[in-house]
């Protein structure tokens, strides 16, 4: 999966022409301005679609207008439509709709994922977010005692963040470790996207390697 962010309505056709290839297309939304952007990249794009409110959305309503601009049959999931407090929306529009509703803010640790089940078919699992691998994977495998989709989701990290998580993609259902492409200066290398799938270059350790310093751009912040 890789991710279309937020952006101008006549920079989406340039957007999606620069993402790397990939089955599923991750679409930010949560924006007064969902309805066009949802158009546009029906439109555009013919992949199936994973829609990202983060949070941005109040009302049941909102989240059904854009399963109907897109259609059930072609969205994989919706990722926290609603505040992470509001269970209750959650859970209601869980009871709604086909689509799999994934937490993501909801569920920070484990013991958030304890109460997930009911008003959550699945849980994005972040190596930044719950604090380690060794957390994740116990993550992953409670989530799957309950009988919940599992994501691997990154924040706008490096390689090496990604690459960690990576050791984890036979456990999960959907894979979002696209965060080397939404940054300019990746200090490591050898993640990569090869026919839609996500695979490292190295053969020890994570698979990627520090960059020649020479290669990086740094500038300090503060005094």
């Amino acid at each position: 999966m890789v991710t279309l962010g937020h952006t101008a309505i006549g920079d989406i056709a340039l957007k999606l022409e620069h993402l790397p290839n990939s089955p599923v297309l991750k679409v930010k939304l949560g924006s007064p301005h969902d309805q066009i952007t949802l158009t546009a990249v029906k439109e555009l794009d013919n992949r199936m679609l994973f829609l990202d409110a983060n949070q941005g959305w109040n009302h049941l309503d909102q989240a059904m207008n854009a399963i109907s601009i897109v259609g059930e049959q072609r969205i994989v999931g919706i990722e926290q439509p609603f505040h992470k407090d509001r269970w209750d929306l959650h859970r209601a529009l869980r009871e709604a709709v086909k689509v799999p509703i994934y937490a993501d803010e909801s569920v920070q640790d484990l013991e958030d994922l304890k109460r997930a089940s009911g008003a959550f078919d699945g849980v994005n699992v972040k190596l930044m977010k719950c604090g380690g691998l060794d957390v994740a994977k116990r993550m992953v495998e409670f989530a799957r005692q309950e009988g919940l989709k599992i994501m691997l989701g990154s924040m706008s990290e490096s390689s090496l963040g990604c690459a960690a998580m990576a050791a984890l993609m036979p456990f999960a259902d959907l894979v979002d470790l696209d965060g080397p492409w939404l940054i300019s200066n990746d200090p490591f290398h050898g993640l990569r996207m090869e026919d839609g799938q996500l695979a490292v270059d190295g053969p020890v350790g994570m698979g990627v390697e520090l960059r020649l310093p020479s290669l990086l751009e740094f500038h300090p912040l503060g005094a």
